[in-house]
């Protein structure tokens, strides 16, 4: 159980630390520091939800790739590399034996990526709040 947990806490680490350093380029390539308060509040907005839909959308890509909606794409992209490297291209496989080979071991485990970035897209809309707030005054 104990190897379990720090393979999970493993891979929370790593992507939010993808997502931190994504969020502090964003920040760092800004004059975040002279900025107005209203713009502070923008880039915040801009700086977190950038890595959040990266992290969403690619847990949706691997989703899409796991129903079989690229297999074709990498079916010929396996082909081409094992025709190019010398001795690698002498076992044949055919699209079917690949789909089956494919379907016996589906992907599993990326729910973190959903979770990370749905955290920092939660931190975006709190931002983006929070510079409406400002933008537009309650009277």
């Amino acid at each position: 159980m104990k190897k379990n947990t720090g393979k999970t806490l493993c891979k929370y680490t790593v992507s939010f630390a993808f997502c931190a350093s994504l969020t502090w380029l964003y920040l760092a390539l800004r004059d975040f520091a002279s900025a107005s308060k209203l713009e502070q509040y923008r880039m915040l907005s801009d700086a977190f939800l950038i890595p959040g839909l990266l992290m969403v959308l690619f847990a949706l890509l691997i989703i899409l790739s796991g129903k079989g909606a690229l297999d074709g794409i990498s079916y010929m992209a396996r082909r081409a590399l094992c025709m190019l490297i010398p001795g690698i291209g002498l076992r044949e496989e055919r699209y079917f034996d690949y789909i089956e080979r494919k379907r016996k071991n589906p992907l599993r485990g990326y729910g973190f990526l959903f979770v990370v970035g749905g955290c920092f897209l939660l931190v975006s809309v709190f931002f983006y709040i929070q510079f409406y707030q400002l933008y537009i005054p309650m009277e």
